[in-house]
């Protein structure tokens, strides 16, 4: 093959799927529309079927060779260890906690320190083009052309769609598959704590923690690590709710970017109704939130038909993460899927480089089920992780009354 794959997106899809085929030796071109230094600092949870994945692909690499990278934690000796613990954020008192011998493996991961690990992890360069916004892609698989705004045209024998929810690639390609809003209110902050007043105010209750998970009546107020250093903490926020009809003053789906990023005063009125606990009266508070850079998210979700998919393979494009499988941001999986497919797909196309239309076959092969099957998910999750105290509560009685039963039964001799 003498033509490049063309690579729309320099997400964790489109990096994996870019450093495994540079990996291989197979020629490709990765194009950003967004400049070098665009960030995204919060973090993500990465599950151990996604990372255990990734770190075989890259030749066995162990996982402190991810976590030394990535960990929010990592500068201060972390590992990017969550609890999973969930909270009353009304009172801090512990609701759930896992069984440690049955508790999955999750790793938390500084996104933006995430995309460099993976960019790095060979001895090639990635060749990335970064302020490339796509225009259009003709032609058909074998054979492509991709044009984009700066007026500039690459041709290339596939065009691998990493470019995210709201997809260019997919509206060109596929213009009748459009993103879906979930019903969901969430809003996100951003803020930075000298480390002595992240001692002081988080510490106690998150322990070794990169999350402090709180849940109240129908809401959600996790606080996360973004990132930790000897002398500073920069932290994130959530506040999530279901949303409550079309004429919820805090359901905006419709609202612009810059609409998007102001604080509105039913949010914060709404919050102090919320009877918190520290640490989240003092972080969710109306003078706190005024200084934290706030952002109000859209929750969508993508969800594509097979059909669809291998009509665009003819037309010589294929898609990786969220722009053929995009989740509500709730339960962590799109960050992981986002991975395992440019693993799958790297694998497909160097297992089948002579024959692209059965190599892309051979990934939704493999990826379809396991992929439609997490959208469906993650949609029900929000509404589960989202349920009433009393819920909450009944959950945690359950449990205590299972172990105390465990704890005091007598085995009976046979």
């Amino acid at each position: 093959m003498n033509m490049p794959i063309l690579i729309i997106g320099a997400g964790l899809s489109g990096l994996t799927t870019a450093r495994l085929l540079t990996n291989s030796g197979i020629p490709n071109i990765v194009f950003e529309a967004s400049p070098p230094d665009r960030s995204q600092g919060f973090s993500i949870s990465l599950r151990d079927w996604g990372y255990e994945v990734l770190l075989e692909a890259l030749g066995g690499l162990p996982l402190s060779s991810l976590t030394r990278g990535v960990a929010p934690d990592r500068h201060v000796g972390g590992h990017g260890w969550v609890d999973l613990v969930m909270r009353d954020s009304r009172t801090g008192e512990v609701l759930v906690a896992p069984d440690p011998a049955t508790q999955p493996s999750i790793v938390r991961a500084n996104r933006n320190a995430l995309r460099a690990w993976i960019a790095d992890c060979g001895d090639d360069e990635l060749d990335i083009r970064y302020g490339h916004r796509l225009q259009s892609v003709q032609g058909t698989i074998g054979d492509m052309t991709a044009v984009f705004e700066n007026g500039s045209r690459y041709r290339g024998s596939l065009v691998v769609a990493a470019d995210g929810v709201h997809s260019t690639v997919r509206s060109k390609i596929l213009p009748h598959i459009v993103p879906e809003v979930v019903p969901a209110v969430v809003y996100h902050g951003e803020f930075q704590l000298p480390r002595v007043e992240f001692e002081r105010l988080i510490r106690p209750l998150a322990g070794a923690s990169n999350v402090l998970a709180g849940v109240g009546d129908g809401f959600n107020t996790p606080i996360t690590i973004c990132n930790l250093t000897p002398t500073l903490a920069h932290l994130d926020w959530s506040y999530s709710r279901p949303a409550r009809g079309d004429d919820d003053p805090l359901y905006r789906p419709n609202s612009t970017g810059e609409e998007a990023k102001q604080i509105p005063q039913a949010l914060l009125d709404e919050l102090a109704t919320c009877s918190l606990a520290e640490p989240w009266a003092q972080i969710l508070s109306a003078e706190a939130i005024r200084q934290h850079s706030v952002f109000h998210w859209t929750s969508r979700y993508v969800s594509m038909a097979r059909s669809d998919a291998d009509a665009a393979a003819e037309r010589g494009v294929v898609f990786v993460g969220d722009s053929w499988h995009a989740m509500p941001i709730f339960g962590g999986e799109g960050g992981n899927h986002a991975l395992v497919d440019g693993v799958e797909l790297a694998a497909a196309l160097r297992d089948g480089l002579s024959h692209l239309d059965k190599a892309v076959a051979a990934y939704y092969d493999g990826a379809w089920r396991r992929c439609h099957d997490a959208v469906r998910r993650s949609k029900g999750r929000f509404y589960v992780l989202h349920r009433p105290i009393a819920e909450w509560r009944e959950l945690a009685e359950k449990k205590v009354s299972m172990s105390s039963s465990r704890s005091t039964s007598v085995p009976v001799p046979v």
